[in-house]
């Protein structure tokens, strides 16, 4: 028989009453309210901390930035998300401003954290002034301009359609169809590789775009240079007598020596291959007016004559120059021009737009038009040169002969004619005057070589191109003026 156990007696428990209701019911209340609290916290707490939505900006021009409330966003290609409110949009190009509009978004509240609220803002009215459509003509031009720069592209030098962008951005901003045309023979001026040509034609068949013969014959220019046929390109060379006689331009202790050219029609450059870069040397009629042609490059000597007048280039002020793109981070590196020591070594690690001023410096002084030498103008001095001689030093070799030294060979020399790839296989004279219709930046011809360049590799004919901030080891300039 089993034995009875005799358990102790113990106190009965009991919860406590709160509010006069049952334990299970408070409990009830309090499970309640915390899965309640949770929920809040969860799906709607955030929502309203930190209302609003993921908004896309529609824009009707290509490659636009959107600037918020004064803030610049990004560009228009992506989206982003919109705080609960009113807010001023502003649609910009290139740094032009062109459209602006107002944009209102919700405050969604509900799980925002899980489920993206969108919106997509209305696309704004476009009411662009002349000058704005110009604006943002020149920036689409001028990336088309650096596009036909780069001679192939790949999967590290990716490339933008920026034909397509064009096209889309004349046919927005409704762009009379002449001024139409005009801009697009520009753009295929610079056409000079596969994938160029490729978004060229895809471009002008999506938008079914009228072809002006000049256009057709760019085409087809671009369309031989890339597919490198066997063809040859440009007039014959040929070697110019001009009678050229003495002159001399002072301006206080600066004096300078040149030849007087008559004014001459002769072609520049010779036949070639058809293939880019080859078609740079290409032969093309040109004319020059009466000039004189300075017989030296403008000299270490002189320019610290003109410092001391334009303390703004000197090189103490490099940043404030680089600021504003007037030149790179080499500006007169290495050197140190002075007055009390005078050299006849020509200045270097100069910009186009330095020499420009040192132009504009020279012109005041004298009351002459003194400038930066064309392409053509240099190509008549060296035509007509009687012993053209390759100068293997940055010194100058004395001579007998009255004309200019150091044509070929010292520093490359800067030219004032821009580079238009496909300018000499086509229309010359068209080419440059749509490149100074629409004011797209120069980019510098420079003649002659450098003394460290193989002599056997420079010739009249020769073509090399700099950017107009850019001041290399080996380019410098040689003045011109009008009497």
């Amino acid at each position: 028989m089993k034995r009875r156990i005799v358990l102790p007696e113990v106190e009965e428990v009991k919860l406590p009453v709160l509010f006069s209701m049952r334990p299970g019911m408070y409990l009830l209340i309090l499970y309640t309210l915390f899965i309640a609290a949770a929920i809040f916290c969860i799906a709607f707490l955030p929502g309203i901390l930190k209302g609003g939505r993921y908004v896309t900006f529609p824009a009707p021009l290509s490659e636009s930035g959107i600037v918020l409330d004064g803030t610049y966003l990004g560009s228009a290609d992506n989206q982003y998300f919109i705080e609960s409110g009113s807010h001023e949009i502003t649609y910009m190009k290139g740094g032009v401003p062109y459209a602006s509009s107002l944009v209102e978004v919700d405050h969604p509240v509900f799980l925002t954290w899980l489920f993206h609220r969108t919106k997509t803002a209305d696309s704004p009215v476009l009411s662009m002034s002349a000058e704005q459509k110009l604006e943002v003509i020149r920036y689409d031009l001028e990336q088309i301009q650096t596009a036909g720069a780069i001679l192939s592209y790949d999967a590290v030098t990716r490339y933008e359609g920026v034909y397509t962008n064009l096209i889309t951005d004349l046919i927005a901003m409704d762009v009379p169809d002449e001024t139409f045309a005009e801009v697009l023979e520009l753009a295929l001026l610079y056409c000079t590789n596969e994938t160029m040509l490729a978004d060229a034609q895809e471009a002008l068949q999506k938008f079914q775009v009228s072809q002006t013969p000049f256009l057709k014959e760019l085409l087809a220019a671009a369309h031989s240079i890339v597919e490198n046929t066997p063809d040859k390109a440009g007039l014959p060379g040929e070697i110019i007598a001009l009678q050229k006689e003495a002159r001399n331009l002072k301006a206080g202790d600066l004096e300078l020596t040149g030849y007087l050219y008559p004014q001459a029609r002769f072609v520049m450059g010779g036949t070639v291959d058809l293939a880019y870069p080859a078609v740079n040397e290409a032969g093309v009629e040109v004319t020059t007016p009466a000039f004189v042609l300075a017989s030296h490059e403008v000299s270490q000597y002189q320019w610290a004559l003109f410092l001391q007048e334009n303390p703004m280039w000197e090189k103490a002020n490099l940043a404030a120059l680089q600021a504003q793109g007037l030149v790179d981070e080499a500006y007169l590196a290495g050197l140190s021009p002075s007055t009390v020591f005078i050299t006849n070594r020509p200045i270097h690690n100069i910009s186009y737009y330095a020499a420009q001023a040192f132009c504009d410096w020279l012109s005041k002084k004298t009351g002459k038009t003194v400038f930066i030498p064309s392409e053509s103008m240099w190509t008549a001095a060296a035509l007509s040169h009687s012993n053209l001689a390759f100068a293997a030093s940055l010194s100058p070799i004395p001579t007998q002969l009255e004309e200019p030294v150091s044509l070929l060979g010292g520093v490359w020399e800067l030219t004032s004619t821009t580079h238009i790839p496909l300018a000499r296989i086509t229309d010359y004279q068209k080419a440059h005057a749509l490149h100074q219709r629409f004011g797209l930046p120069i980019q510098p011809i420079v003649k002659g070589g450098s003394y460290l360049n193989d002599a056997k590799t420079i010739s009249s004919n020769t073509v090399g191109v700099v950017d107009p901030d850019a001041c290399g080891d080996f380019i410098g300039f040689r003045v011109a003026w009008y009497e």
